[in-house]
């Protein structure tokens, strides 16, 4: 096989060689940012009819190759969404020199002047690379008010479950990251990231030896919003939502000469509401060994109320034509207060009433953070050489309170005080976090590349809570023993990378491997029980890609990746905010580690792109929640979860993802993904459970007259398994509009979300001869939005060309082909 390939490369660079000896390379570079842009459409056009010659999608790091090319004169040109078309015309190819080596092009943003209003073209929602699915937020008008937990509804791969936990593909285990770094705004929880600071986010299912390589589902790359134009610049907004929510933004941008400076300040206030239920069936044997069944009703209702400030500064310098500095500090002040009640029945074998309880929880918690970034960049004469640096130190503070009450009461609903139970908790958790990232790119032909890096992390998780429980006999709170806990968390990873690609013909390839030492220590300072953890791995990664045509192509890839437990994993806290469902951490677990395969066919056509991707993932010492039965000392039965490596799992699918432009007026993007995920737990004396689930979205947009746009958002999951069990699936649609006002310069939105009011989350739990559950919950979904957006500053940019670079007739810049 491995001779047929080779025959077949060589007899292909053979025919090219006698076609035609020519090629032409080139670049892509933002003009202002100085960035690379990829996956443009590069097309050569003949100098004497215009006739296409060749074409060919531009890689991710903006570079192109068109070949074969014969000998003549030629025009390029560029084309992308959100940019303004680039042609260079009179590009000569001759014997003596075949190849053309055109350098940086520069592209900039698609905007026309009309009385004084700036006219922006308009990037498509979603759009495609081989190893990555872009998703720009400012085209969904469904996440306008809402947080980053609203915009991964609507991301390609991507899931949210009710607690706001993002998965990919079936996992939850993914990384997340801000501008490509990892940030303590996405350790926060994503909930608190507002939508209108994001500009896009970037699906990465397999990544690279590059990428850090924690997290079996891939990456998300959440890239923030950040003023390109000269002067000054600014967006104000406004939401308003039902039943007290709402928030408002500022974002100002100020670039001049070498220096550009900007600053955001969001606030948000949320209230949320939600119902749930649960029905118990426990097996249990009295000391006779005879069989006996209880049952428990469960009822409950929480709200929760939360908010944030958050503000940010920060500042780019380009030292020189090719240093910069980028520097930022962020600062967050959180709250939240938080209220539920559960009503418990108690049930006999043959259900009659034993006892009911009523419990009521209550609490508040504040939080600040500070986050500092500093990062440099360095690039060369050649081409996408660059050197980069980074450093990421934040810390953060947060203190909380919590008070129960559960008082119970018998069947005659009397109050039986000798089972009351008063407790409360006084936290206080201090996080801090710092990460050095250097990384070095360095091409050495056309499409051959090598790069390195070097990264360090530490991150320590110190976390105190303080329980009292309410002594009768002494008529006050004292300790709590067994529910008081000071735990300490510290974690240092070194990690060292490197890559190197190139491309023979068609084929292209990376391969590429990530050496990384891991130090954990926990300390459980109540107990006076210390753990050390270390281990080296190596994570190797490996890319193959064949071109069929400029349009077609088709890439396969492999890396190994790890996932460690988090410090709710492994600190043994006993959570006993419902007693009868209690939670605690293992500080034993191993982490779990993932071989994950992948092909996945990208084709373009003129007004359509699609993907099918194929993807398996191998994955040992799989941790997953096990839940246990138990009595209580009070006689009810109630369940003890933790954490636990398990032998194995797999997970296997199917995923497609496409555009389309069907009119002018209405343009959509859908994406399904369907997957079968096994869990084999056999070795632990569990079943093995596995179940086909698939996820799938469909937004639609259409452009009205008068400047209105209207989008439909649909989201639906299947039922997917636990070791244990399943959850079943949730469906919601989402209606948004949008009408420009002000010349433009202003934006009126409505947003309903769940239009129909048809999310809700249920779940079963089973376990064999001991226990089964029935739980239902149905947050407050349905939510309506109001909201104003303004754009104001310096719009009146100069148009800096040259009247050579413009051909005559229609093939100028911000002209159409």
């Amino acid at each position: 096989m491995k001779q047929l390939l080779l025959l077949f490369s060589l007899l292909t660079l053979h025919f090219s060689t006698v076609l035609a000896q020519g090629k032409i390379t080139g670049k892509l570079q933002d003009a202002t940012t100085k960035q690379p842009v990829g996956f443009a459409t590069a097309a050569l056009l003949a100098s004497s009819d215009s006739s296409i010659v060749a074409s060919a999608l531009v890689e991710g790091d903006g570079s192109f190759v068109l070949t074969p090319v014969a000998e003549g004169r030629y025009h390029l040109k560029i084309s992308f969404v959100g940019y303004s078309t680039r042609v260079m015309p009179n590009i000569q190819v001759t014997a003596a020199a075949p190849a053309v080596n055109l350098g940086v092009i520069a592209l900039r943003s698609a905007s026309t002047l009309l009385k004084a209003v700036e006219v922006v073209g308009q990037r498509a929602q979603v759009e495609y690379g081989l190893d990555r699915r872009v998703y720009n937020v400012g085209q969904d008008l469904s996440t306008v008010g809402g947080t980053a937990v609203d915009v991964m509804q609507n991301v390609p791969s991507v899931t949210v479950d009710q607690e706001g936990t993002v998965s990919m593909r079936g996992t939850s285990n993914i990384t997340i990251l801000i501008d490509g770094k990892p940030s303590a705004l996405s350790g926060m929880g994503l909930d608190q990231i507002p939508a209108s600071t994001i500009e896009r986010v970037e699906v990465i299912t397999n990544p690279s030896s590059k990428y850090d390589p924690s997290g079996t589902g891939g990456v998300l790359n959440i890239i923030l919003k950040k003023e390109k134009q000269r002067g000054l610049n600014g967006v104000a907004s406004v939401n308003a939502g039902m039943g007290n929510r709402y928030n408002t933004s500022l974002n100002l941008n100020y670039r001049f000469g070498k220096l550009n400076l900007f600053t955001n300040y969001d606030f948000r206030q949320d209230y949320r509401k939600g119902i749930g239920s649960l029905f118990r069936t426990s097996y249990d044997k009295t000391e006779s060994e005879q069989d006996t069944t209880f049952f428990l009703d469960q009822q409950s209702s929480n709200s929760n109320q939360r908010g944030n400030h958050n503000v940010r500064f920060g500042a780019d310098y380009q030292l020189t034509d090719k240093q910069s500095f980028t520097g930022s500090v962020l600062y967050r002040y959180g709250y939240r207060e938080g209220n539920g009640t559960t009503f418990y029945r108690f049930l006999e074998e043959n259900r009659s009433l034993n006892s009911t309880s009523t419990r009521t929880t209550r609490g508040d918690e504040t939080s600040r953070l500070f986050e500092y970034t500093l990062g440099y960049r360095m690039t060369f004469d050649k081409p996408g050489r660059e050197l980069t640096a980074d450093a990421v130190f934040n810390q953060e503070e947060e203190r909380g309170q919590d008070d129960f009450r559960q008082m119970f009461y018998n069947a005659e609903g009397r109050e039986t005080p000798d089972r009351n139970d008063l407790q409360k908790n006084q936290g206080l958790e201090k996080e801090r976090e710092f990460s050095l990232q250097v990384d070095y790119v360095h091409p050495f032909s056309e499409k051959g590349k090598w790069e390195a890096g070097y990264r360090s992390t530490f991150e320590r998780n110190d976390e105190d809570v303080q329980a009292t429980e309410f002594n009768r006999a002494s008529g006050r709170y004292e300790n709590s023993i067994g529910r008081t806990n000071h735990f300490v968390y510290d974690e240092w990873v070194h990690a060292v990378y490197g890559n190197y690609g190139d491309a023979i013909g068609k084929f292209s390839y990376q391969l590429g491997s990530r050496l990384e030492q891991t130090n954990i220590v926990t300390n459980q300072i109540t107990q006076g029980k210390r753990n050390n953890i270390d281990y080296l791995n190596l994570f190797p990664s490996l890319f193959l890609t064949y071109e069929f045509s400029q349009e077609q192509k088709v890439q396969t890839s492999y890396s190994r990746r790890i996932d460690r437990p988090w410090t709710g994993q492994l600190n043994p806290f006993r959570d006993i905010s419902d007693p009868l469902n209690i939670r605690e951490g293992n500080p034993n677990l191993r982490p779990e580690f993932i071989n994950s395969y992948e092909v996945n066919y990208l084709h373009f056509w003129k007004e359509t792109t699609a993907t099918v991707g194929i993807f398996y993932r191998r994955m040992t010492d799989v941790v997953q929640s096990i839940r246990n039965p138990f009595v209580t000392d009070n006689g009810e039965n109630a369940t003890l979860s933790t954490f636990q490596n398990i032998a194995s799992g797999e997970s296997y699918g199917l995923e497609l993802t496409g555009t389309a432009n069907l009119f002018k007026w209405w343009r959509l993007n859908a994406n399904v993904s369907g997957f079968n995920y096994r869990i084999d737990a056999t070795e632990q004396g569990l079943a093995s459970n596995s179940r086909l689930s698939w996820t799938s979205r469909l937004n639609t947009n259409f452009t009205l007259p008068y400047k209105t746009e209207v989008q439909l958002s649909l989201n639906y999951r299947s039922p997917t398994v636990t070791v244990q069990g399943e959850r079943s699936s949730f469906f919601m649609t989402s209606l948004s509009a949008r009408k420009e006002v002000l010349g433009g310069k202003g934006n009126i939105i409505l947003r309903v979300q769940d239009l129909f009011n048809t999310m809700r989350f249920n779940s079963n739990t089973f376990i064999e001869n001991q226990l089964e559950e029935t739980s239902r919950y149905k947050p407050q979904s349905q939510l309506v939005f109001v909201g104003f957006s303004y754009r104001f500053g310096n719009t009146a940019q100069k148009r800096e060309r040259e009247e050579e670079d413009i051909p005559a007739g229609p093939d100028r810049e911000g002209g159409e082909y």
